[in-house]
């Protein structure tokens, strides 16, 4: 039983010290940062995928109205030559190439502005990478200062003074947990905080052994003066006491 029972303290120990590892503000303010790192990288590579996209579309609006422009040589010059039908179907292939450029040019301008809605957006995530690292040194030292204090708080005695007066979403939870630690260590430095109790003194086996040797000598001491103080209050009846009666 005791084996299990050293087990299941070990057991609760370390559930416990991982929860409090899983609420430190410094490490979530981290694995935050983490989290935005990630979307950050993740939004890198959507714009890099958008920008391939719109240059694929730029090459076929392109290769199409150049194709359009040389069918439109070619009949022209078929025309020339005298072969009218086949300045017809050189048109009509021109034509065609004309209205795929058009889609084309249509897809090309929505590529365009989804891209400049994600290079925007990406900008905007640096931005606030930027800010959150800026913030979780900010907090990271608030926090360690907080329960610097808290801890001297704790350690010395009360003294009289007088007083005055889930990434970004994390951040402001652990915000309120570091304001919250802040608050806790300034009571506990303030007058009147509660302390634990002290026990009452417990005697000194040393003390009280000196304590029964001088109370010892003190009763010695009392049992010899007290004949000297009878034989003093009597002196003639003593005496008398000695003295034979005459004949």
């Amino acid at each position: 039983m005791g084996i299990l029972k050293r087990m299941t303290d070990m057991t609760k120990a370390s559930l416990n010290e991982m929860l409090d590892k899983m609420e430190d503000p410094v490490i979530m303010l981290n694995q935050y940062l983490r989290d935005m790192e990630v979307e950050v990288s993740e939004a890198e590579r959507t714009v890099a995928r958008q920008m391939a996209s719109e240059q694929r579309m730029k090459y076929r609006l392109d290769d199409a109205l150049k194709t359009a422009s040389e069918l439109e040589t070619r009949a022209l010059a078929a025309l020339r030559d005298g072969q009218e039908e086949q300045a017809r179907v050189l048109l009509a292939q021109k034509v065609q190439n004309e209205q795929k450029a058009e889609e084309y040019r249509g897809l090309y301008q929505q590529l365009l502005e989804q891209g400049e809605e994600l290079r925007q957006e990406l900008d905007s995530r640096k931005e606030e990478l930027q800010s959150l690292r800026n913030k979780r040194s900010e907090l990271a030292s608030r926090a360690e200062a907080a329960k610097a204090k808290k801890q001297v708080a704790d350690l010395v005695p009360q003294q009289h003074s007088i007083e005055g007066g889930g990434a970004v979403r994390g951040f402001n939870r652990m915000e309120e947990k570091i304001l919250q630690l802040e608050a806790e260590a300034e009571v506990a430095r303030m007058p009147g905080a509660y302390r634990q109790p002290t026990s009452a003194a417990v005697p000194n086996p040393a003390q009280s052994q000196q304590v029964e040797e001088q109370l010892a000598l003190l009763k010695q001491k009392l049992g010899e003066d007290t004949p000297k103080a009878v034989e003093t209050a009597n002196p003639e009846g003593e005496a008398g006491a000695d003295e034979t009666p005459a004949k």
